[in-house]
């Protein structure tokens, strides 16, 4: 869900972020929110962005993965 929720707010040009930090595992911040019994996975942030985003730089697919068919690797 919360990929999901970070999907779709992307898609619609705004930024966000999953945060899971401190205040996720913490039974103090967790009774605040009322989820006695419950876990926090995370936090979520949403905002619009001050500047176009920059894309950041990316490996050459060829360098880092290799494609196979059934009947090429060691088992034949």
């Amino acid at each position: 869900v919360c990929m999901n929720l970070l999907h779709a707010a992307h898609a619609l040009g705004f930024v966000g972020s999953w945060i899971t930090g401190w205040a996720a595992y913490s039974d103090r911040v967790r009774d605040l929110f009322g989820g006695d019994g419950e876990r926090i996975a995370g936090f979520l942030f949403f905002g619009s962005p001050m500047r176009p985003l920059e894309e950041r730089p990316r490996p050459i697919l060829s360098e880092i993965a290799q494609s196979w068919e059934s009947g090429d690797g060691p088992a034949g």
